[in-house]
């Protein structure tokens, strides 16, 4: 594949090389194009190497192409790492994060720029018009209803057969849009529970699309910036949204925490590397709690639910604040009273109202000023903020005082991460550091008493460096220093990432600790990847809890007719874990199995099966079909005259789609992200022979959690054959004719007849015609098509007569 790969690009080079004026690089390189959003933006030249670093691009057309896409301070840092010989390397555009990908079998390179780096957009009502396309809008009225179950058996040492099954849970999601105001509102099941039903969060939403802000009434996802918790509240609340990604029901409590709504399988992996597998409860969960990841930069989370619901939460611990455009602002205003859970219900406080709030302005492109301020009875907090990025590096401070019970303190937090290319070099690493400091009187608003400072001081600092094929290795150490009744605690620590080939990575991890008790504690990880990418293997083992797992996982490839799975085994201690998911994705429905057996050192083995099933119900309008959960926005594609025993696909990915068309005549395009643009591609190539669409392509933008609708008219078309013959019977050779519907329309202006007189009509739709020669002394002729199963009719000798003049 690779040697193919190598002549194409030769190939293609040497077409190519009269295109525009080439970089002075050596071969290979050829002109290729640059993808954003499925569309070309344009063409480079491109210096294929292995090496990231050496995988150069020709800047100057990609830097025109560029600035009309991205805000200015963005702009500006991919400018910046601009090489004298006039190109980029694909390390660069990765490192001011445009994740580029270069897409090896078509030979484009595909950028994923994220929203909040791009230029702000004009949206019109009722559809946007881009590139000669136009993408509709959402419905007036659409909305969805997600049902998720699962039904538990527990079996084993000390449990009877008459235990064994556990009580049934359940969740239902309910969406509601209607001309942009959006209900949520969600609710959970237990079985025998003393109050069966919890509610769960329930507001209404409206986004403000020309000036970017969304407002929200009810339960409220609050956001925070420097040291501000980030409280649950009942209330109102206004914000600025650049990037709207309300599929993340994993809400962030500060930079290291998660909170986990239900009992739920958690995966830590650290630059792509399975590093830790745990089972937990509801509550919180902290990154920091877990050493090995302290300090680097690229931590994924990903959680799945005991209802099968799965969630994914990017961390960098070493937070960077953004940095806004010139003019740009960038704010959070919530208002709301605390509540906890009780009797099934959220009894929300009486005893004040807590505010959280912060606001950002762009002063430069290179610099950013904030305020923020909370307050909670009385506990008050105004804070600022002021983030720099130059050729040094991007610096972020940001200090508060915060008071409470007559007591008060200052906080502050220097965070710090270099450039890629610094005063017009490269620099062959990368520096991290953070920098946190609280008096012992700092006290944050809070609504729940009692909570103690953990920290008074923390410094921490990583190096990290790329070598050969995209190995990685980086050394790192922090302090923290604690309150009187705790000891401080020092780590050092090393990691070494490593690819072995596309396939194959091995990553190596080792932390120090010192504190009360010296610790180390090593990890090494192993993953393998089919480069399809459908199935995958990871394992690690870790000192510290004498951990050992292994998993196999096999991915979907289509998102339905498919089956994904997973298996692992644990060695912890003495104890053995083995658990095994197992889930058949259909249209309508997803259907799951997950099993986990625990064997204690003891010999006890106890096991739990679940059963699940996860469906949704999505309309728009009056139409209305059955789809797998629905996270976001979503598509509903309609017919009224499918044709039985037919199938079409729609956005076609191979033999499947993202979705299709029979044998039900609606289907659901789901997780559509709202305010992205996607085109809709209903593949008419499966349909049986005679059926034609009036359109086969649609442009789409889904706003916040809304349904557009695609309603698709299929025409039934026949082949006509026949004969013109005069009256004489001889045949009525080499004549042309316009075909006429019965409403006086041309349907056809392509009929010609043989020397015979023999003609045929592609694709005439069953009704009346009338054929009308080119020859003005001829009489026109009527035509009756019926349907015919075989799409093919013969009408015979059809006579034709001279008019009389």
């Amino acid at each position: 594949m690779r040697f193919l790969a190598t002549i194409a690009i030769l190939f293609i080079s040497a077409i190519a090389s009269a295109a525009g004026v080439r970089p002075d690089l050596p071969k290979p390189y050829l002109m290729a194009p640059v993808i954003l959003d499925s569309r070309e933006m344009v063409q480079v030249w491109v210096f294929p190497r292995d090496s990231r670093k050496e995988f150069m691009i020709e800047s100057a057309p990609l830097m025109e192409a560029l600035q009309k896409t991205l805000k200015d301070s963005n702009f500006k840092i991919v400018k910046s790492l601009v090489q004298p010989q006039g190109v980029i390397s694909v390390a660069s555009l990765d490192a001011a994060g445009l994740k580029p990908q270069w897409n090896e079998a078509n030979l484009e390179l595909i950028l994923n720029i994220p929203l909040n780096y791009r230029k702000a957009k004009e949206l019109s009502v009722t559809y946007i018009e881009v590139d000669e396309n136009k993408y509709y809008r959402p419905d007036a009225h659409s909305g969805y209803l997600n049902i998720r179950a699962s039904q538990p058996f527990q079996y084993g040492d000390g449990t009877s057969s008459a235990d064994s099954k556990m009580p049934l849970v359940g969740r239902l999601d309910l969406v509601e849009n209607i001309k942009g105001v959006v209900l949520e509102a969600g609710a959970e099941f237990q079985e025998h529970a003393e109050y069966p039903w919890t509610r769960q969060d329930t507001r209404l939403r409206t986004d403000d699309e020309e000036h970017m802000i969304r407002y929200t009434l009810g339960d409220l996802t609050t956001y925070s910036r420097g040291l501000q918790s980030a409280p649950s509240l009942g209330g109102f609340s206004f914000s600025r949204e650049f990037s709207i990604q309300p599929y993340r029901t994993l809400r962030p409590i500060s930079r290291t925490e998660i909170e986990i709504k239900r009992p739920s399988v958690v995966e830590v992996y650290v630059n792509g590397v399975l590093t830790s597998q745990q089972r937990l409860g509801p509550g919180r969960f902290n990154v920091r709690d877990f050493p090995i990841a302290i300090g680097l930069s690229d931590v994924k989370i990903k959680v799945r639910d005991d209802l099968g619901q799965e969630e994914s939460y990017d961390f960098s611990l070493l937070f960077e604040n953004s940095i806004l455009n010139e003019g740009t602002q960038e704010f959070s205003y919530n208002f709301g009273n605390p509540w906890v859970q009780e009797q099934g219900d959220r009894t929300y406080s009486q005893d004040g109202v807590f505010t959280s709030l912060y606001h950002r302005w762009g002063v430069r492109d290179d610099l950013t000023l904030g305020i923020n301020f909370q307050n909670y009875l009385d506990k008050t907090m105004p804070g600022v903020e002021i983030s720099k990025i130059a050729q040094w590096g991007l610096a972020s401070l940001d200090t508060a005082y915060g008071t409470a019970n007559g007591l008060g303190g200052w906080g502050s937090r220097l965070t710090y991460r270099s450039l890629d290319r610094m005063y017009g070099y490269n620099v062959p690493f990368v520096a991290a550091a953070e920098v946190l400091m609280r008096d012992p009187n700092f006290q944050p608003p809070v609504a729940i008493d009692g909570l103690p400072l953990n920290l008074l001081r923390r410094y921490d600092l990583q190096l990290s460096t790329a070598f050969g094929l995209g190995g990685i290795w980086g050394v790192g150490g922090g302090y923290e220093d604690v309150p009187p009744n705790a000891s401080d605690r020092r780590f050092y620590r090393t990691n070494l990432s490593y690819p072995i080939n596309v396939s194959n990575r091995i990553e190596f991890s080792i932390v120090r600790e010192v504190s009360d008790k010296q610790e180390d504690r090593g990890l090494i990880s192993y993953f393998w990847s089919e480069p399809a990418g459908r199935y995958s293997v990871s394992a690690y083992h870790e000192t510290q809890t004498k951990s050992t797992t292994a998993t196999v996982n096999r991915n979907n490839f289509y998102q339905y007719d498919d089956v994904r799975a997973s298996a692992s085994l644990q060695r912890v201690n003495e104890s053995t874990n083995g658990s095994m998911y197992l889930e058949y994705l259909t249209q309508p429905a997803s259907y799951r199995w997950d099993q986990f057996s625990t064997t204690t050192s003891l010999g006890q083995r106890v096991s739990t099966s679940t059963l699940g099933v996860s469906t949704a119900f999505a309309w728009v309008g009056t139409r209305g079909a059955f789809s797998q959960p629905i996270t976001d926005s979503f598509v509903l594609i309609a017919s009224d005259n499918f044709p039985e025993n037919a199938e079409m696909l729609v956005n076609p990915l191979g033999a499947k789609g993202e979705a299709q068309l029979g044998p039900r005549s609606n289907t659901v395009l789901k997780d559509r992200t709202s305010y992205y643009r996607y085109m809709v591609n209903l593949d008419s190539t499966s349909l049986p022979t005679g059926y034609l669409l009036d359109k086969e392509y649609y442009g789409a933008m889904p706003t916040y959690k809304s349904g557009i609708l695609i309603e698709t008219t299929l025409n039934r078309k026949v082949m006509v054959k026949g004969r013109l013959r005069m009256k004489d019977g001889s045949p009525l050779a080499l004549v042309a004719a316009d075909v006429m519907n019965d409403k006086g329309q041309l349907v056809d202006n392509t009929f010609f007849t043989n020397r015979d007189g023999q003609f045929v009509i592609e694709g005439l739709a069953p009704g009346s015609y009338k054929i009308v020669t080119d020859r003005p002394d001829l009489s026109g002729i009527s035509l009756t098509v019926m349907d015919d199963p075989n799409n093919s009719v013969n009408v015979g000798d059809l006579i034709v007569t001279k008019e009389e003049r």
